[in-house]
């Protein structure tokens, strides 16, 4: 039995993070116990202590938790985002405050610790590994890895089966209310280039997907590092023209380059993990 802890799981929220757990624990040879962090307690985890246990987002799980982990438990973590700062994102505490000094704090420290104590620590790009290591050196050993966002056997076939040779010329732009998804920035850039646009949240995954196949591209600019958007991994196997920023942590990644590439890519993540 594998208890995997996270903040949400797609049964309460349908984000990318929650989409990359859940193809995870599809592609488990083993059973998986989903428990929400907020709902962890040490009593608890010493009651399965002899369990494996795999971390995903945790933003709601205590540093008393964290702790027992560490000096107690068999486990592995996936870095979908930068938690040893506050706000998850540093380029975000920044814009709010003025400097993020988080990886000298208490929580900041704590989360290196976790991350060093794990059995392997993956996360979602290279950037974003290399980020990590930048601020807690001690990191960089071959336990730390990286995963990129995952996708299930399921959605990756209804992805190939979609018919991409109808394109019109609109560029879809995310309306998510996230500071990390620079929706007022992607629709400066669209009018200032007088780029046909649409603004899509909200709708079902395939709905969005379909809507994909058909249009000419998706406009990308987020102010702070995004690590491994999935949006923009459906855009490139759907056949979408891209623009982006450097900000967007995987782009310029090997697997990265063509659609041939990025599907080859995708089908290998959940048996790498």
């Amino acid at each position: 039995m594998i208890l995997f802890v996270a903040d949400l799981f797609v049964e309460d929220y349908i984000g990318g993070g929650e989409l990359t757990t859940e193809a995870i624990i599809k592609g488990s040879l083993v059973p998986v116990q989903k428990v929400h962090a907020q709902r962890l307690t040490t009593k608890i985890m010493e009651q399965h202590k002899n369990k494996f246990w795999i971390f995903g987002n945790y933003a709601n799980l205590s540093e008393s938790c964290i702790l027992y982990a560490i000096k107690n438990l068999n486990y592995v973590v996936l870095e979908y985002d930068y938690k040893y700062c506050i706000l998850r994102s540093p380029e975000k505490h920044i814009a709010r405050d003025g400097e993020c000094n988080c990886h000298n704090q208490r929580r900041g420290k704590l989360v290196s610790i976790f991350y060093k104590k794990s059995l392997q620590t993956w996360f979602m790009s290279e950037k974003q590994r290399e980020k990590y290591i930048n601020k807690f050196s001690f990191l960089g050993s071959p336990s730390i890895k990286v995963l990129n966002s995952v996708f299930s056997t399921d959605t990756l076939d209804y992805i190939q089966n979609l018919d991409t040779s109808n394109k019109n010329n609109k560029w879809l732009i995310t309306n998510s209310p996230s500071w990390i998804k620079g929706t007022q920035i992607a629709i400066d850039y669209a009018n200032e280039n007088d780029l046909e646009y649409e603004l899509v949240w909200g709708i079902p995954h395939k709905e969005l997907l379909k809507k994909m196949s058909t249009s000419r591209g998706v406009i990308y600019l987020p102010p702070g590092a995004d690590t491994c958007p999935r949006f923009i991994m459906e855009a490139k196997m759907l056949d979408c023209k891209l623009i982006l920023n450097d900000c967007v942590q995987h782009k310029d990644e090997e697997w990265f380059k063509t659609k041939e590439s990025t599907i080859k890519h995708m089908k290998t993540r959940t048996k790498v993990f």
